[in-house]
């Protein structure tokens, strides 16, 4: 659509038409590069992991898929649809912290990076999985208000803070329920992770039910799509909360499925050291 029916032309371009979008591929020679150096740095890292510990053979396939999904987020035309619609840029944050975060927490090597001291801990009460998932549950709501999602496309800089705090805070959360811990934190991140599942439908509601478009921006973004810029929200509301919110709903069942079968585990194997000391005792 012609720029100068815009108050500025955010980073993933001018709002595109259908017949243009299979071609409005992000070509942006600074994030292309930044790509190809972390994930060459991502291989090394990987590669120098498994010679040194015989790191878990799925983590290079869940550390190469979630660069994949970063790739759709950020360079196919995906980010450019997110210049015309709403429910593109919520689709692309979902995909930001719902597939990449797990897949890179999935996928990580343990131990494959000294962190310095001051950033361990800094990073330390991110551990506490209520405070985890509470921050990310305040990013998410804060980026999809009016003021500050329109500040995100209108300036490059509070744009990519939108993403890398999105993209943090979703890995400091999943960290609480996929990474490596005891039963008791699993489950509290669970419950942690439920919470963030409620809030994120009540959200939803809001950009579902809100009756007015909320962000000025997608006023003359969204007709070459057949859409309004309401019913362009309404269907951003529609992905948040019934994609996003019933992804955590179905991350809590599995995950309390596992908990409760690694307990009735855990329980066996208690009552059968437990014969064996009795019987051992009556032996002796």
């Amino acid at each position: 659509m012609p720029t100068d029916a815009l108050p500025f032309v955010p980073y993933c371009g001018a709002p595109p038409v259908p017949g243009d979008l299979s071609t409005a591929w992000n070509t942006d020679p600074w994030l292309l590069a930044a790509f190809v150096l972390a994930a060459a740095g991502l291989a090394t890292v990987t590669r120098r992991t498994r010679t040194a510990e015989g790191a878990s053979g799925y983590r290079p396939w869940c550390l190469a898929a979630g660069w994949l999904v970063l790739g759709i987020a950020f360079v196919s035309p995906l980010c450019n649809l997110t210049s015309a619609l709403f429910s593109a840029r919520v689709a692309q944050h979902l995909l930001t912290v719902q597939v990449a975060a797990p897949l890179f927490v999935l996928g990580w090597p343990a131990g494959a990076v000294r962190w310095p001291g001051w950033l361990r801990t800094a990073v330390r009460p991110l551990e506490r999985p209520e405070l985890a998932w509470g921050l990310f549950g305040i990013t998410l709501w804060v980026w999809h208000l009016p003021g500050p999602y329109m500040a995100a496309l209108a300036n490059n800089a509070v744009l990519w803070s939108m993403h890398g705090t999105l993209f943090a805070g979703a890995v400091a959360a999943w960290r609480s329920v996929l990474a490596p811990a005891g039963n008791a934190i699993r489950l509290r991140g669970l419950l942690a992770a439920f919470g963030t599942s409620v809030h994120l439908a009540m959200l939803a509601g809001l950009l579902i039910f809100a009756g007015t478009p909320l962000f000025p921006y997608h006023l003359t973004t969204t007709a070459a799509w057949g859409l309004s810029p309401l019913a362009d929200q309404q269907l951003g509301g529609l992905i948040m909360g019934v994609v996003g919110s019933l992804a955590y709903v179905a991350l809590v069942l599995a995950g309390a499925a596992r908990w409760l079968r690694q307990n009735a585990e855990d329980r066996v194997w208690d009552d059968r050291i437990e014969d064996g000391r009795i019987s051992g005792g009556k032996a002796g």
